[in-house]
């Protein structure tokens, strides 16, 4: 094995519905929804932008599903519209993006 197939295997435990993921709606900006896997973390208050508490959060999907996240993409997580504010990084096909994503609709443009 090698530290390649060793992360993606990793990541397929992470990334497990019965572990820290959960399903989601992805829809890239102009295109077609699709179902993905997701790591939802909670951000610093201490950190955000000018937003309600809450209103911001750190998304964690695979690369694999999402091969170029951009502003004006959406995800629906438990029934709730949030809108991709800016990548943060990662992208490697054994890795995954941090995207940072607001539910609120003001923040979007």
């Amino acid at each position: 094995m090698t530290l390649k197939t060793d992360t993606i295997s990793d990541l397929a435990t992470f990334f497990n519905t019965d572990e820290f993921a959960e399903t989601i709606t992805y829809t890239p900006s102009g295109g077609t929804a699709i179902s993905i896997t997701a790591i939802r973390e909670e951000m610093d208050p201490s950190i955000m932008s000018e937003a309600p508490p809450g209103d911001s959060i750190i998304l964690l999907v695979k690369s694999a599903d999402v091969s170029n996240p951009q502003r004006g993409d959406s995800f629906i997580i438990n029934n709730e519209t949030w809108y991709l504010i800016r990548n943060l990084g990662g992208g490697s096909p054994a890795d995954v993006w941090k995207l940072e994503i607001s539910r609120s609709d003001k923040r979007r443009l």
